[in-house]
């Protein structure tokens, strides 16, 4: 990640994702983020094929992988 003011290396952003309790919390961390920066936060999540999307696909697909994961999952128990 870029060492000036902004996006956090990819280990704290993930912490800070795996924190938010919403889809449209990780949706607005993530939304100044550069496309660069996104797709080496998406690369260290383990996502593949990332290379011809544009960034709110990026974004969506981080959110999907750390929130969105999580709450789905959280629901499937609570059933």
């Amino acid at each position: 990640m870029t060492g000036r003011d902004g996006p956090e290396d990819p280990t704290r952003a993930a912490e800070r994702l795996a924190a938010m309790t919403s889809r449209a919390d990780g949706t607005a961390y993530l939304s100044d983020w550069p496309a660069r920066d996104l797709r080496e936060l998406a690369a260290s999540l383990g996502l593949r094929g990332l290379g011809g999307l544009r960034k709110a696909e990026l974004v969506e697909r981080v959110v999907e992988r750390t929130i969105g994961y999580r709450l789905a999952s959280t629901a499937v128990r609570q059933r």
